[in-house]
């Protein structure tokens, strides 16, 4: 006979911590039917709502979503301009009608099958907008979006990924960083062995030479290749030295040694250069710069500050200083699993009422995933009144904080009840309750979230670009697909000649923090952004809006 508690572990693994499965279990005698079945409850009664959250797109996790998300293109005017859209537009979605309603939560819908691919790395939005075009077709549209690579490369990427246009823009991202950052192969190039270069012909023994046969003996390196072959390298040296040297007004030679010492990283570079400027204690004799410190550490929040006055004291100029501590920024990215803890709601600017969320009992927690365009919603429901919703970065930070300290501790509580409940009813009951207001504290973590993450890209955005450093994937996907959205319609009736000449820039970062090295935000985000129907033009690190299809 099997384990029961290895059998009620494996029910419930993927939906509650395994720790607090243990937990209750250890408390109760499974080989007891009776007792087994009671166990079983109180562990379905703090699951219940599990999969429902999921739906929801929560992650405590800060990692982003974890399954690849099949999305649609809406079936929108192709004059997104006529779309004043409310807090309660119907849209219809591939013949799906749905609301925009705030209290929806986010996710992504397809109107046709949610068949993934497995060739498709998890965590990938899979677009179908180019399922109906023909191969030429799907052609010249990656071409125009991927400007920087050769016709061939979409060709070579569309045939690798047989006719799948989602999949050969994954691989195209990749190339394009490759490319970008002198990283990529040069092709048949590097596979190439010279007739000369075969491995020397033995002598044959007890046979006088008589003279010298063709046998190829190693060949000293070349210097002109050996030059060809470093020069990439060599010349990412060059240019890092030069412009840290240029910023921080230090010889080549010094900025030559630190790099070295700290393995050709650059934010590295820069951090212990100021170290040794904080070091050496020098008083700052510019008044003026108090300003621009104070502007900068807003913008760079995450940058530690004694980092940027000392970037603003060295440099000779407010552009020397903000180009450094752009490299400090990128240097103190915190990665994935040490997420910022914020995300994106368009209601943090906004003056509605925001009310508490009804809890329901979500009778059918698969709830089918929405479109790109569907997750744009105007208004959020936070477990706050109006009156006391956070008026800065600062404040929302504290308010996500202390709503996670609440939901955990409720989780906590429900779990030590259950555990209790084995010898007083009265204790099941409470752990039903505590397991309940865990559940809707933890959907108020995720909408504070929100709030929070707005007023951060609101400090890191620019009227013609869009951060979106420091949020999530989830994040990344709904602000993006709302602000670029607000931004077409602010250009007036012009807004086709004007996004031509002004595009919209969303940086999403290159991955420095993934493990291996892809930027799930930038993946996801420009996906999305395709998917919803505008023109994206790839470049390092970010892309350019430039209209719409």
């Amino acid at each position: 006979m099997s384990d029961p508690g290895k059998k009620l572990l494996d029910e419930f693994r993927s939906l509650l911590d395994e720790t607090t499965i243990l937990s209750i279990l250890s408390d109760y005698n499974l080989e007891d039917p009776k007792e087994f079945a009671d166990a079983r409850q109180i562990l379905l009664t703090i699951s219940k709502d599990v999969e429902a959250e999921e739906a929801t797109g929560f992650n405590p996790s800060g990692l982003g979503a974890d399954d690849i998300v099949d999305i649609n293109p809406s079936n929108q005017d192709e004059d997104l301009e006529a779309a004043g859209a409310t807090s309660s537009d119907v849209k219809s979605v591939g013949g799906f009608t749905i609301t925009t309603e705030g209290s929806v939560p986010l996710s992504l819908i397809s109107s046709g099958s949610s068949k993934t691919s497995s060739l498709e790395a998890p965590g990938l939005l899979h677009v179908d907008i180019f399922n109906g075009l023909t191969d030429s077709e799907k052609e010249e549209q990656l071409t125009q979006m991927f400007v920087s690579l050769k016709p061939i490369d979409v060709k070579l990427s569309l045939q690798k990924a047989k006719g799948d246009a989602s999949l050969a823009i994954d691989e195209l991202l990749n190339l394009q960083w490759l490319e970008q950052t002198g990283q990529r192969p040069k092709g048949v190039d590097g596979f190439y062995v010279s007739d000369d270069d075969h491995i020397p012909v033995k002598k044959k023994k007890g046979r006088k030479k008589k003279k010298s046969g063709k046998v190829a003996l190693p060949k000293p390196a070349d210097p002109e290749d050996t030059v060809q072959e470093a020069s990439n390298g060599d010349a990412a040296q060059s240019d890092r030295v030069a412009l840290i040297s240029d910023k921080l007004h230090l010889p080549p030679s010094d900025v030559i040694s630190i790099y070295q010492q700290h393995n050709a990283s650059l934010g590295a570079t820069v951090v212990q250069i100021l170290d040794n400027y904080i070091a050496a204690a020098i008083p700052s004799s510019n008044p003026y710069l108090v300003s621009a410190v104070e502007q900068n550490k807003k913008k760079f929040s995450w940058v530690p500050p004694e980092y940027i006055e000392a970037t603003c004291e060295v440099c000779s100029n407010q552009d020397d200083a903000v180009d450094v501590i752009r490299i400090l920024g990128d240097h103190f990215e915190k990665p994935a699993y040490l997420k910022y803890d914020v995300s994106y709601s368009i209601v943090a600017s906004g003056s509605e009422e925001i009310v508490m969320p009804e809890l329901t009992n979500a009778p059918n927690s698969r709830q089918s995933p929405r479109s790109p365009t569907a997750v744009r919603s105007p208004t959020v429901n936070l477990p706050i009144r109006t009156s006391t919703r956070p008026g800065n970065l600062q404040a929302a930070a504290v308010l996500s904080k202390t709503i996670a300290e609440s939901r955990n501790h409720s989780f906590s509580s429900a779990a030590a009840a259950f555990k209790k409940g084995r010898s007083d009813p009265l204790f099941r009951q409470a752990g039903a309750y505590y397991a309940e207001r865990a559940h809707q504290q933890a959907m108020s973590y995720r909408q504070a979230n929100s709030v929070e993450a707005n007023y951060l890209v609101d400090q890191q955005s620019t009227e013609d670009t869009i951060d979106l450093h420091g949020v999530t994937v989830q994040d990344g996907v709904e602000i993006a697909l709302d602000r670029v959205s607000k931004w077409w319609r602010g250009l007036g009736e012009e807004r086709v000649r004007k996004a031509k000449t002004h595009g919209l820039t969303v940086v999403t970062g290159i991955g420095r923090h993934s493990s291996d090295g892809r930027s799930p935000l930038r993946i996801n985000v420009i996906k999305a952004l395709v998917a919803d129907g505008w023109k994206v033009q790839i470049q390092t690190g970010s892309c350019l809006i430039t209209g719409r299809q």
